[in-house]
């Protein structure tokens, strides 16, 4: 979308992608701030993908400065360092601050809006709730579900301020509106893209998968997600102390703001399971609150007025081997699988550039995965291979497909490969077709 944005016109309101097909691409997707932000790089200093992943740096920089002044307010200067210290050096914090993707200001706008809305509650200072409400929408243009995770820490944050009173504020209702107005007004607009285009991130209706809640009744469906938060958010070892932190007496009420976010954003995994299980970074937002009980429980232990010498010495072990399990993950689980020259994506993308003119339309044998379609710099179609047959081939053809593209190794990038059907339908195809490349790992077919 940013390219797009780039490359055609510079229309916040009209966002582009890459498949879909014969038609200019517009799409029913989320608010692109983000990408809209960072094809402004674009114009100024070149299509450099950098631009991205600097824009979700700063991001998630403000995130910690505004993760930082909640907890200070709440607890003290040790609890929030040691909070921020731990948001900032577990792996799956440490991935999404850089990632090309709107992760880090979701983030940053979620507990930007809740550190507003904080001090307007104090100073009632009417800039503050509208800096609030305008973090706040942006979230949940984002993404929808922050309505959820911010909405009830906010809500917790007015009733203990105003009780009862809070349905009589008239300030807290144009708030409430001005946000619930935001969001429906631009997810009517991009409904309107999908009547008119056919393009969707499959939001609503019967062709979502989101809203499978059969999932959160089975094992692995916690087990996975249980796994994630284990592992890749807590690094093993600061899993226990995170429960340990959770166990702990709170001395005030507004204290309890942190465990209502947390369950909060448990709430949303419920509330669409499907995207919950199969992207990661829908849990990502349970790191706010969390690392706030690892911060809690070290302030009180790992300070030099604590007399405990051995809860010392475990905690101080505990934050070695942790920093050594955290970039460990890292490295591992997330770091290797960007190395561009062990890329089978990357290496038929750069195959695709070499032998198809830029001007063709494609279709592309990787299911609901653009990664191939954006590193080749191309458009048209996706299919999954299991779904391939001749009827299809020539109704692409039909709307201008020239060539047929994909891997007997891989569907989606993160798939790594094809069962014996899959393989079968494409060997079919090919067979009726001119081919370009047909090695056993990559396949080209002319269409024309």
């Amino acid at each position: 979308m940013a390219r797009n944005f780039y490359e055609n016109r510079f229309n916040l309101f009209c966002p582009q992608i890459d498949w879909g097909g014969n038609s200019p691409g517009y799409c029913e997707t989320e608010f692109p701030i983000y990408s809209f932000i960072v094809s402004i790089f674009y114009k100024f200093f070149g299509l450099h993908e950098i631009f991205g992943r600097l824009i979700s740096v700063i991001f998630s920089l403000f995130t910690i400065f505004f993760l930082y002044q909640p907890i200070r307010t709440y607890f003290n200067d040790a609890t929030a360092f040691w909070s921020c210290l731990w948001f900032s050096i577990l792996p799956v914090s440490i991935y999404y601050s850089r990632t090309f993707q709107p992760e880090s200001m979701l983030l940053m706008c979620s507990v930007g809006g809740i550190y507003y809305f904080n001090k307007w509650l104090e100073s009632q200072k009417l800039h503050l709730l509208c800096i609030s409400a305008l973090f706040v929408s942006l979230a949940c243009l984002i993404k929808v579900l922050p309505i959820i995770y911010v909405g009830l820490p906010l809500l917790f944050l007015a009733y203990h301020k105003f009780s009862h009173k809070i349905f009589t504020k008239i300030y807290l209702c144009l708030y409430s509106l001005f946000i619930i107005i935001t969001v429906a007004l631009w997810y009517y607009h991009a409904h309107q893209i999908f009547l008119e285009y056919g393009n969707t991130f499959g939001f609503w209706g019967g062709s979502s998968d989101r809203y499978k809640y059969d999932l959160i009744l089975k094992s692995n469906f916690w087990l996975q997600i249980s796994f994630r938060t284990i592992v890749r958010q807590f690094a093993v070892l600061m899993f226990p102390i995170f429960i340990a932190g959770l166990l702990m007496k709170r001395k005030t009420q507004q204290e309890y703001l942190f465990d209502i976010w947390l369950l909060s954003v448990v709430l949303t995994w419920i509330l669409a399971p499907t995207t919950s299980l199969v992207h990661e970074y829908y849990q990502l937002p349970f790191m706010l609150p969390g690392v706030v009980f690892i911060g809690k429980f070290f302030s009180k232990y790992f300070n030099k007025n604590h007399q405990g010498k051995n809860i010392k010495k475990f905690l101080a072990i505990c934050l070695s081997l942790s920093i050594l399990t955290s970039f460990t993950i890292y490295s591992i689980d997330y770091m290797s699988k960007e190395r561009a020259n062990k890329s089978k994506v990357f290496q038929l993308a750069e195959i695709v550039k070499d032998k198809i003119p830029s001007d063709t339309l494609t279709i592309f044998t990787t299911g609901g995965d653009p990664t191939l379609l954006y590193l080749s710099h191309r458009k048209g179609w996706m299919i999954n291979p299991r779904d391939l047959n001749e009827e299809y081939i020539m109704s692409k053809i039909q709307l201008g497909a020239d060539y047929l593209v994909g891997s007997f190794d891989f569907i989606q990038s993160y798939k790594s490969s094809l069962d014996d059907m899959q393989k079968n339908r494409i060997n079919t195809v090919l067979s009726k077709y001119p081919n370009i490349l047909h090695d056993g790992s990559f396949f080209i077919a002319d269409l024309k």
